[in-house]
């Protein structure tokens, strides 16, 4: 193992140790029944179908600066955005359809109502609910988007590298976390909720390699000298994915 190994090790294990405890006891543990599932799904809806548009968009400020101050894009910006657009990718349905149907079907991509991983959210929703549901943008989660852009879109690529790293740590263990909580207090067979099951059920989860594809930035983004900022921007993106959990509990209270 090299220095930058061992280095990248020793940064992503302290950021992980300031957040663990925030995981460990995730909001959505404390949810177990029919009325706080139905008052969080809303909202969790409305965060899944942002999330590539955010992520996405994300780029935006970095390129228009390095436009208007006429410089070349630094290679941070093509590792951050690289990896924003693979989830964003994802998260559309892309990835899925290109790995199962190759290039022949790559415009099965434009039927969205079948591959957008927030549509299948939707399904799961109206199944469970025996009604249609909308997305709720309204607070908390749209102050909490918001701030989650603003960390996303920094022009800082080690405060970019923290956001992308916590949101997926924190959506793995979310994700888990709301699926229990809706198999249980509905009772339903879990693996047919298709939304949870393509992220973290089966043998072969897709948000464990989403975990470790961010964490691989940090090799490449984040120097010893960057270590304090990026322990100190990962508890502050952790802490505001579990505020905003946390806030989704209280409103059926």
């Amino acid at each position: 193992m090299c220095i930058q190994d061992e280095f990248s090790v020793s940064v992503i294990d302290e950021a992980q140790a300031n957040v663990r405890y925030l995981l460990d006891d995730h909001p959505f543990r404390s949810v177990h029944t029919e009325r706080q599932v139905n008052e969080i799904l809303p909202h969790y809806l409305a965060m899944s179908q942002a999330f590539p548009y955010l992520q996405a968009g994300s780029q935006a400020n970095s390129i228009l600066t390095a436009i208007k101050s006429n410089y070349e894009v630094p290679r941070s910006l093509e590792i951050t955005s690289v990896v924003g657009n693979f989830l964003s990718w994802d998260e559309t349905g892309g990835a899925y359809v290109m790995d199962r149907y190759g290039k022949p079907g790559l415009s099965k991509i434009l039927d969205t109502e079948k591959w957008f991983h927030a549509n299948l959210l939707k399904t799961d929703i109206e199944k469970l609910t025996g009604k249609p549901v909308s997305p709720e943008f309204g607070d908390p989660t749209g102050s909490y988007l918001t701030n989650l852009f603003e960390g996303l879109a920094s022009l800082s690529a080690v405060t970019r590298c923290a956001y992308m790293v916590s949101f997926e740590m924190h959506a793995n263990t979310m994700i888990s976390a709301l699926w229990d909580a809706v198999s249980s207090s509905y009772g339903v067979d879990r693996n047919q909720l298709k939304y949870f099951e393509c992220h973290v059920g089966g043998d072969d989860p897709a948000e464990a390699y989403h975990v470790a594809m961010t964490r691989q930035m940090v090799d490449l983004l984040v120097s010893p000298e960057d270590e304090a900022q990026f322990v100190s921007d990962s508890l502050k993106a952790m802490q505001e994915n579990i505020n905003w959990c946390a806030a989704l509990t209280k409103l059926s209270q």
